[in-house]
């Protein structure tokens, strides 16, 4: 939601009973009232170039593989095309940069406190991955919501060039078992579960 431009920058990864979810959420009801009154409506946000955010940035979490059914149902309620092919061309490549449970060992809140999401997106948006100007539901940019995002913990987000796992995006399978396609996520995948041949 965060990195769809949706949601307030931050919100992401505060723990659910740290103060300031309760902080982010009352902004968040402030904001709302600013965009009914700036005629500021979903669609401006819901753009193509978000969804495709939203796809890279779930990559380099290790993001859930539900994250396929509700962006792509999102996006047709928006009227925007987007299907299993574009998770396949705009994530499978893409490298893992946090080391986070069920992909790696550490918890949400070890997430948070490295610098959450915000170093995330920084990260994808120095190497060109993400459209910096989509616009978010703060009236910034994605970009300008994120460019000074600082990393505490690199041993739980990583950098870029040194990423936790390797083209570890969501991945689409197809073939005569799922001629629909099939999702899988590499990073929390067994290495052995990779290769199959049957």
């Amino acid at each position: 939601v965060e990195a769809l431009g949706v949601g307030l920058p931050g919100n992401a990864a505060i723990p659910a009973v740290d103060a300031r979810r309760n902080l982010i959420a009352r902004e968040a009801g402030r904001r709302i009232v600013d965009m009914v009154r700036e005629d500021i409506v979903l669609s401006t946000i819901l753009t193509r170039e978000a969804f495709e955010n939203a796809i890279r940035v779930n990559a380099g979490i290790g993001g859930s593989t539900n994250a396929v059914i509700h962006l792509i149902a999102i996006a047709r309620r928006a009227g925007i095309k987007l299907d299993l092919d574009d998770w396949d061309r705009l994530g499978r490549d893409l490298s893992c940069l946090v080391d986070l449970m069920p992909s790696g060992k550490y918890l949400m809140e070890d997430f948070f406190e490295a610098g959450g999401l915000p170093v995330v997106i920084r990260e994808l948006a120095e190497q060109g991955l993400l459209h910096r100007d989509a616009m978010t539901a703060n009236g910034r940019t994605l970009w300008q919501n994120n460019a000074t995002a600082q990393c505490w913990k690199r041993d739980v987000i990583h950098a870029y060039e040194s990423p936790f796992k390797e083209d570890a995006g969501i991945a689409v399978l197809r073939g005569n078992l799922a001629p629909d396609g099939a999702i899988i996520k590499p990073s929390a995948a067994s290495p052995h579960l990779l290769t199959h041949t049957g």
